[in-house]
């Protein structure tokens, strides 16, 4: 019973950054209808500045968060205005090709400043490796931080959606820009606020991926691909998809690493989320709480 509790707070934990990270491939993907690969180097991004402020600025990891989060969504816009923008219209493709070389550019950017380029970093966090007990089992209290502030983000974020004005605006643009521009809305001003907020979600991944017991290096941006089968689990254009979608990842991906037989190789748990994704894509094409697309012949 202890292992089981200590791999469901573990579970919870991984599946919460993988959901803050799907977040905001969802919530681009439903104001602008663009795939935004350069969401994994600007989560990255994100845990090397906040790595930045919080230890050789020696500004406090709370501070360091919020420094990342201002140049992450400053990034993110950066990229909306002078890749994203310009391509509008054009097929999907265009844009998720152009924001592929934006993540390579910015990885190699990056992996070439001189402090950041070093084998693996740790963020300092207020709870470093500090162990807490959950029904008189010890768990890593990091676990648990990134649990109740991801819930925290999350919450803030379904109540903006539901009940702010923005939230309505963000909801009839993603419905129909041209309807939504007719009526009224600042179509281009929440675009840019979508944006700005997928950089702020990437930001806050970042920043966890790196604390203990996790370790930030170049290799962690995989993080951000392993969250891809979240979003098409979930439903490209759900957010309670990609929140949903990241638990079952982080589940799955915990299960198998502490369950899957020796003989499936030792990364039988990377694979795994892949195998449920092809699963859910033969099943459901849309993703669990996707909607489907309907054409009008």
């Amino acid at each position: 019973m202890s292992g089981h509790i200590s791999l469901i707070v573990s579970s919870l934990a991984i599946g919460s950054i993988y959901a803050l990270i799907a977040l905001g491939f969802v919530v681009v993907f439903r104001a602008s209808g663009a795939l935004n690969f350069s969401h994994v180097g600007v989560m990255l991004l994100g845990g090397y500045v906040t790595f930045q402020a919080s230890r050789i600025w020696e500004l406090g990891y709370a501070t360091g968060i919020l420094v990342a989060a201002v140049v992450a969504a400053g990034v993110s816009l950066l990229i909306y205005l002078t890749v994203a923008r310009p391509l509008a219209g054009r097929p999907v493709m265009a844009v998720a090709i152009a924001t592929i070389g934006i993540d390579i550019a910015l990885r190699s950017a990056i992996g070439a400043y001189r402090p950041w380029a070093v084998e693996s970093i740790e963020v300092e966090s207020p709870w470093g490796a500090e162990t807490s007990a959950v029904f008189g089992v010890s768990v890593f209290s990091s676990h648990l931080y990134v649990i109740a502030i991801s819930a925290v983000v999350v919450v803030g974020l379904i109540f903006a959606v539901e009940r702010s004005r923005w939230g309505l605006w963000f909801r009839a643009v993603a419905e129909d820009e041209e309807a939504a521009a007719a009526t009224g809305v600042p179509v281009r001003r929440v675009l840019l606020m979508a944006w700005m907020l997928a950089g702020l979600l990437a930001a806050l991944a970042g920043s966890m991926v790196g604390t203990f017991p996790r370790l930030l290096q170049p290799a962690s941006a995989e993080f951000a691909f392993r969250a891809i089968p979240a979003v098409v689990i979930g439903g490209l254009n759900s957010i309670k998809g990609a929140i949903v979608g990241g638990l079952i990842v982080g589940t799955i991906e915990m299960y198998t690493a502490a369950l899957a037989p020796a003989g499936l190789g030792v990364n039988a748990h990377l694979v795994a989320p892949y195998v449920l994704m092809l699963a859910v894509l033969l099943w459901r094409a849309e993703g669990l709480f996707g909607t489907p697309e309907v054409r009008r012949l």
